[in-house]
């Protein structure tokens, strides 16, 4: 008997020859597209088109093919999340909460009348006995915005493209004959697309100016909102009123209660602890297993000692990371590239001290002065 899947069709290259590569493989496969974000007159959305390849590549397959309408929960868990994030002054991942709350979460309960085996993505990462693992292509890993899903429906997911390189995959597409083989990668936000996110959060945060200082205290500059900034920004050329230092600067802390922005060198946004709660674990122990991480989606692992402290984490690297940022996430593997799973950064150690030296700087300078 077929065993039945429901493919996630983004409108791209992947998740296309994801849905090729499952008929081929004899899967009885349905075709979903999801409706997450429908755009503003300011801030407009594409996903017309996209959902126009997507149908375009599911007649080419002969699958069926659904639109789900996803627009509300999307608006609550990811959109008013991102906003919330900032507003409180962290940097949240809104490709994360996307995974975690709509692909694996919200689909899978909406799809239920399809009575699905499986539910697969055109995500780069591969999954063995209801294991996670590092894809083929490296460069291309994806496995980092997983982390947040639920372990029950790990044996219930896909991941077709897991052996695959993107040339591959591109090669694949145009033997299929596919309608998106020379479609370019889409980027920015999951579910919206290209955005110019300063002014997009700066429509519903709430900011006041503020100043600028180096880590010595001293005044540089003034911001226009110090939660637009997030930790390892390099400022716009510019964008800084002083001369004394030679550019580029970049945010190495933010002090809310203060208002204050406070940047430095580039190595100044350098850490070796923090910390992390909102775990979510994809393995039973899994501080046993744990031999690396990485806090950016790019970033190389870093060999880690992570300890349970009250239902976080604490993780020391044997190596400075650049830019370990509240509200992002630190990712978990082991020796043999599994993910374990991950959590989301509270709490800095070179932040918190950072802004200790300057606040207790500028008290000082206030008491001294005539």
């Amino acid at each position: 008997m077929q065993k039945r899947v429901i493919m996630l069709m983004s409108g791209g290259v992947d998740s296309s020859v994801s849905a090729a590569l499952l008929k081929e493989q004899s899967y009885d496969v349905i075709g979903v597209y999801i409706l997450g974000w429908t755009g503003t007159a300011e801030f407009p959305c594409t996903w017309q088109q996209e959902e126009a390849d997507a149908r375009a590549v599911a007649d080419k397959l002969q699958i069926p093919f659904h639109t789900l309408n996803l627009s509300k929960e999307y608006e609550t868990a990811v959109i008013d999340q991102f906003f919330a994030g900032y507003q409180a002054g962290v940097t949240p991942n809104p490709d994360i909460l996307c995974n975690q709350e709509i692909k694996f979460k919200a689909v899978w309960q909406a799809v239920r009348q399809f009575e699905p085996n499986y539910i697969a993505t055109g995500h780069y990462a591969k999954i063995v006995d209801g294991k996670i693992f590092k894809p083929a292509d490296n460069n291309k890993d994806q496995t980092y915005f997983l982390w947040g899903i639920n372990r029950e429906i790990l044996p219930h997911i896909l991941f077709p493209l897991g052996n695959l390189t993107k040339p591959e995959v591109r090669q694949l597409a145009k033997k299929f004959q596919l309608a998106t083989a020379t479609k370019k990668d889409s980027q920015g936000i999951c579910f919206v697309g290209p955005l110019k996110v300063r002014q997009f959060l700066a429509s519903r945060v709430k900011t006041r100016p503020g100043d600028v200082f180096l880590a010595d205290g001293r005044l540089i500059a003034h911001h226009d909102g110090v939660l637009l900034y997030t930790i390892g920004q390099r400022l716009a050329a510019g964008s800084v009123d002083w001369t004394g230092d030679v550019p580029p600067l970049f945010v190495i802390a933010k002090d809310i209660p203060n208002n204050r922005l406070i940047v430095g060198s580039d190595s100044a946004t350098n850490a070796t602890s923090w910390s992390a709660n909102q775990l979510n674990w994809l393995v039973p122990n899994p501080l046993e297993v744990v031999k690396k991480a990485k806090v950016l989606y790019r970033q190389e692992d870093i060999p880690v000692a992570v300890r349970e402290v009250n239902g976080a984490v604490s993780v020391v690297a044997e190596a400075p990371v650049r830019a370990v940022t509240p509200g992002q996430s630190v990712v978990f593997y082991s020796e043999d590239n599994q993910l374990l799973g991950g959590g989301v950064i509270d709490e800095v150690s070179t932040i918190q001290k950072t802004i200790h030296d300057v606040e207790k700087i500028l008290s000082q300078t206030k008491t001294t002065a005539p």
